[in-house]
């Protein structure tokens, strides 16, 4: 039996609702299917006890008239702009004699978001923490522009061979011709190279063939780039912590003769920059792998390659790769087309951005079908890491790598917190008497896991004598073990 957590997150919401589908469900469910999908339960109560709560079944009275309102009620485009559930989505859990229904509220498709009530596209939700929050107008014109899909195949009238950066294009061609062996590729001219790999196409109104923006991006001049994309700015910092004022080194796209000006010049330069970064004898502690430093470098351009593929370049919002003592930040503009639940599972890709994807799949620069997120995890793994995290929101994405262990973590904390760190992250739910023998006095332990709750290592549920202290969802311990999990459904193991 699925167990209830004691608090509502950015994917879960509780519902008291015993005789009737409550109005304000149908926010969650707008906000739930325009952010990253969650679980709505109804039947669920909220129990107020002092400064704290704790959620309790209270049970639905009529399951079956209920789902019937459910599904009525979301097949009218006057209530919800699309089906954002089916019955599929649909389950009856018991809990103490008590029905609960649980709807799961998928990620909507681009292409039908946003999903908004009543009919009014400025009543739409979108998921921030615990609570549904009304879209702004930059949240609402983010979700618009997405919803219309890519621009990479768009024609550029005005434009020709002369707004592209040459150098970078044979650049390219070798890396290409590296890959493949293919002599037809160094023999090729120009414009019959980029018609070669799609990014040239034919103007079927006017038989002309014409660059894409695609081929802009990827290596085009800087300022004809701006032309286009007013915004565009790809930037990478190394800093030792995100708090440090100054940077240690900083390549940025810029028309200087030393930067950038495009994507795959800043990939390159990016690339040879994390390379110097990693000193290839990497070691951490309890790692003997003579490879680590390779694979830490494979998984930190796939990481990069993710960012420069899935960028929303119309936004306005830069790309900014950040490089840290303990982990490697990537953020982009544009909200991921897989819920972050999927990213790291091999399943289909959905790239933003086709032909730039297929640019670098093609000059093996990234993985195909969708397993880049499957390989950042499989490798950190491996090198027992950090779990990396991903977050996702209508107007960006953030993908963080961590260079630093788990042991490294706890080694971290405050040594009075490390012991019941320890334990609760072997026994993920623990009582007090569980840990009473590693504090002097009652007053002394319970001021330690209080401060360890408001650090968001751990979290309280219940109370008096049914107090249990359990690990947050946020911690190290509960990401790796959830990961592991993933890797064993795969393998069939489960």
């Amino acid at each position: 039996m699925e167990k209830l957590q004691q608090f509502e997150d950015i994917h879960t919401e509780y519902k008291k609702s015993q005789n009737s589908i409550p109005r304000a469900m149908w926010e969650t469910v707008s906000s739930f299917a325009n952010t990253d999908g969650g679980n709505i339960f109804l039947g669920v109560d909220e129990i107020k006890n002092g400064n704290s709560s704790y959620f309790k079944p209270c049970g639905v009275n009529n399951v079956n008239k209920l789902i019937t309102d459910l599904l009525d009620t979301v097949k009218d485009k006057s209530k919800i702009s699309t089906q954002a559930f089916k019955e599929d989505n649909i389950e009856t859990l018991s809990y103490d004699n008590k029905k609960i229904i649980k709807i799961s509220i998928p990620k909507a498709e681009y292409k039908n978001r946003p999903v908004y009530l009543n009919g009014n596209p400025k009543k739409t939700y979108i998921r921030e923490g615990e609570r549904d929050s009304k879209a702004n107008e930059d949240d609402l014109k983010s979700i618009l522009i997405d919803s219309k899909g890519t621009d990479n195949y768009d024609l550029l009238n005005g434009f020709d061979i002369d707004d592209l950066k040459i150098a970078t294009i044979q650049n390219y061609r070798g890396i290409l011709f590296d890959q493949t062996s293919d002599k037809n590729i160094l023999n090729m001219s120009v414009p019959d190279f980029l018609k070669s790999i799609g990014l040239m196409r034919k103007d079927r109104k006017t038989n002309e063939f014409k660059l894409t923006k695609a081929a802009l991006l990827l290596f085009g001049k800087f300022n004809s780039i701006t032309d286009i994309y007013k915004s565009f700015m790809l930037d990478f910092i190394v800093k030792n912590t995100p708090l440090d004022v100054d940077y240690i080194d900083r390549v940025y796209t810029s028309n200087s003769i030393e930067n950038p000006d495009n994507i795959f010049e800043f990939y390159i330069q990016v690339s040879e920059k994390m390379k110097s970064l990693v000193d290839n004898k990497f070691k951490l502690r309890d790692l003997i792998r003579k490879d680590d430093g390779e694979k830490l470098i494979t998984v930190l351009r796939e990481g990069l390659v993710n960012s420069l593929v899935h960028a929303d370049y119309r936004s306005g919002l830069p790309t900014k790769i950040s490089f840290f003592k303990d982990k490697i930040e990537f953020e982009n503009a544009g909200q991921m087309r897989v819920s972050t639940e999927n990213f790291f599972i091999r399943t289909d890709s959905k790239t933003r951005n086709d032909l730039i994807f297929q640019a670098f799949i093609q000059a093996r620069l990234g993985e195909h079908t969708g397993s880049g997120g499957y390989r950042i995890l499989s490798n950190t793994q491996q090198m027992k890491l950090k779990t990396p995290e991903i977050t996702t929101d209508v107007k960006k994405t953030k993908l963080v790598i961590w260079k630093i262990t788990e042991k490294d973590i706890i080694d971290s904390l405050p040594v009075k917190w490390q012991e019941p760190y320890k334990i609760i992250s072997e026994k993920l739910v623990v009582s007090y008497s569980d840990l009473s023998y590693l504090f002097k006095t009652k007053y002394e332990g319970m001021k330690i896991l209080k401060e360890m709750i408001n650090a968001g290592l751990i979290i309280r549920s219940g109370k008096n004598k049914g107090t249990r202290y359990l690990i947050s969802s946020d911690s190290p311990t509960i990401k790796r073990r959830t990961s592991e999990y993933i890797k064993l459904m795969q393998k069939g193991t489960f």
